[in-house]
């Protein structure tokens, strides 16, 4: 055989050499790939295209990541390929989720399923860990985020499912909450029967605040507190308790502690807490606000309606798309006065002129009509008492809201009214807060149509009246056209 003849081979050099060439190019291919996944997996360089940026972080979360000198370790509590097969909503919270490690060197992420790594759990005897939880740990700080954190989920009479996702808003909150040195303490009263509102504790703990129980009865409200929170009690409070609520608003003459107290339609006259508030000049009146201005009406409830803001500051820098507020089953409050002996008064949230008042003792024939109309009444007031020394101010406030239905987990949670954010900034701004990142809730599927009563009604006329007499019209017309011919 000659083998110097075969090598000259023309054929043989050309196949030899695109060969050569195409395994060549194939492992260039391979080790580009490779490069590639190693850079999307650590550092953001992929492209969202989705209107809203769901899969990304915003701007705020991202500034914030810069700033963090800390270690801070996430670690979701499931396998990653399990944890998105649920649908679009768990993988669009595994993009974001995703994306702190690589927006920062002092981020990890992991995923541990439990059920094949059961020791894991060992290490946190003190947490009670659960399948698809998200554990946050920085340092000797911990949070546990349940998967239900990561989305604002509407419930009607025959499903659940999930409106729309707040992963960011969640996982940032998280990682500042425990990356933080100090947190504000917001205090819940109890031991007079207060109402029991998750839906409040849940929006707060979510913005990084420190919830603790109260019990006035038996404690002095602690130095540290910054907020006093009371839900609807249904016992009134006796003197020694609002001895502690003076003193700790006092604060030895250095004020800058907070009260706010919301009331609700079903409570029984509470003679010495009323007082207790009128002192402050906020009246809590008798009966329920109702609505005549069909704008202004949600649910086709006459007592379910939105108000407006009278003091702009805390509705400033809204994310969501609502324009409104809602405190739906509302106690009328008023002023007692504007300005008297150190203390002020002002309107937060208001009911317009044509709202009205159905007292409590109201019969059968009562009606809810814009001739018994008497507003504009106020649905939030806060008061303010504050000294001087020299040009510095110190005070301490006492907000009153007239209903605890505002606070109703799928009225905070809700894109259509500004219910949420606008308790955050309520609770933000009275405590004088810095560290704050409000970060709007992010749908995948097509924009909500959200609409008032009157829209509603609007949209009724147009499509059970004018259009079926249109076709009506259209078609009699035709059909005496054609019988004329």
């Amino acid at each position: 055989m000659d083998f110097k003849k075969i090598l000259s081979n023309r054929r043989l050099r050309y196949g030899s050499f695109a060969t050569v060439f195409s395994v060549a190019f194939l492992a260039v291919i391979i080790l580009i790939n490779v490069i590639c996944s190693v850079l999307v997996e650590k550092y953001p360089i992929n492209i969202d295209l989705t209107e809203d940026s769901v899969f990304m972080l915003t701007d705020d979360s991202i500034d914030y990541l810069k700033t963090l000198d800390k270690d801070v370790s996430i670690t979701v509590l499931a396998d990653e390929a399990v944890f998105t097969s649920y649908g679009s909503y768990y993988t669009q919270a595994v993009e974001v989720i995703n994306k702190y490690a690589q927006y920062s060197n002092h981020v990890t992420v992991n995923y541990v399923d439990i059920v094949k790594n059961p020791t894991f759990t060992a290490d946190y005897p003190d947490l009670d860990l659960n399948m698809y939880d998200i554990l946050v740990v920085c340092g000797d700080k911990s949070r546990v985020v349940s998967v239900s954190d990561l989305f604002n989920i509407q419930t009607s009479s025959y499903t659940s499912y999930i409106a729309s996702s707040k992963a960011e808003q969640t996982m940032t909150s998280a990682i500042m909450a425990v990356a933080s040195d100090k947190l504000v303490k917001v205090a819940v009263t109890t031991g007079h029967e207060e109402y029991a509102n998750t839906g409040l504790e849940d929006l707060l703990i979510q913005n990084n605040f420190e919830i603790v129980s109260l019990d006035l009865n038996t404690e002095d409200v602690p130095e540290d507190v910054d907020v006093v929170v009371m839900i609807a009690p249904q016992n009134d409070f006796d003197e020694d308790v609002l001895k502690k609520l003076d003193t700790y608003l006092n604060n030895n003459d250095n004020y800058g502690k907070n009260l706010i107290y919301f009331a609700d339609v079903t409570q029984p006259e509470l003679p010495n807490l009323e007082a207790f508030l009128e002192e402050w000049g906020i009246i809590v009146g008798d009966g329920v606000v109702f609505q005549t201005d069909n704008s202004k009406i949600l649910n086709y409830s006459p007592y379910f309606s939105l108000v407006d803001y009278v003091d702009e500051t805390y509705s400033e820098n809204f994310t969501s798309k609502g324009t409104y507020a809602a405190l739906p089953f509302c106690r009328p409050l008023s002023q007692a006065f504007d300005a008297r002996n150190g203390f002020t008064t002002s309107v937060l949230l208001q009911f317009g002129e044509m709202a009205g008042i159905r007292p409590s003792d109201a019969d059968d024939s009562f009606t809810i009509s814009a001739d018994n109309a008497s507003g504009p009444i106020p649905g939030m007031i806060m008061s303010t008492k504050a000294r001087y020394v020299n040009l510095d101010a110190y005070e301490s406030r006492v907000v009153v809201c007239g209903t605890v239905s505002a606070l109703e987990s799928y009225i905070l949670q809700s894109t259509s009214v500004t219910n949420g954010e606008y308790f955050t900034n309520l609770f933000n701004l009275v405590t004088e807060r810095d560290d704050v990142i409000s970060i709007a809730p992010k749908t995948l599927n097509s924009t909500e149509l959200n609409i008032n009563a009157q829209q509603a009604y609007t949209l009724l006329i147009i499509f059970m009246v004018v259009l079926p007499l249109v076709v009506l019209v259209t078609g009699l017309v035709i059909w005496l056209r054609k019988r004329n011919k």
